[in-house]
């Protein structure tokens, strides 16, 4: 059975300046080397009218996860992540899908961002199917999960300030 997760980031400027961000390519790469240096990878990067699409890959260190985590999948975690971004006037939906490369991890997630200064509210699902320990282990996923968008927004914050 997954567990849900929410979570939300304010950021102090409007929708139209972060949508400047979430369209750029280098915001991508810098956002990635400021959140996951050693394991961050842009992927793609496509831009179609008012929607975005980016594949990344990312990781954690294996000395960041809890022993649950490490028990069932030893090692660093390689984490695709595709993120689709839809701007719709004073509005940005978006869908996170991400994986955990050699792990029945999948974690997906939706984004609404709205608001005159911008406010992106995250609500999503983690789902790891193996018997007793799953639970847990999507616990831990979703704190994770919690520590990189608010590191996602506090890089997001140091690049607009730029």
């Amino acid at each position: 059975m997954a567990s849900n997760f929410e979570h939300s980031v304010s950021y102090p400027f409007s929708v139209a300046e972060l949508w400047s961000l979430l369209s750029s390519e280098q915001y991508w790469r810098d956002l990635l080397k400021a959140t996951n240096a050693d394991h961050g990878v842009l992927e793609s990067f496509t831009v179609d009218g008012d929607s975005v699409t980016v594949v990344t890959k990312q990781g954690i260190a294996a000395a960041n996860l809890p022993k649950a985590v490490t028990a069932v999948r030893p090692g660093d975690l390689e984490i695709p992540r595709t993120c689709v971004f839809t701007r719709n006037g004073d509005t940005i939906t978006g869908r996170m899908d991400a994986s955990v490369t050699g792990a029945p991890a999948k974690i997906f997630g939706d984004i609404t961002i709205a608001g005159d200064q911008a406010v992106a509210k995250y609500a999503g699902s983690i789902d790891v199917p193996i018997p007793f320990v799953g639970g847990k282990i999507e616990r831990a996923v979703a704190e994770q999960v919690v520590i990189l968008l608010d590191a996602e927004r506090d890089a997001t914050l140091d690049f607009q300030q730029s």
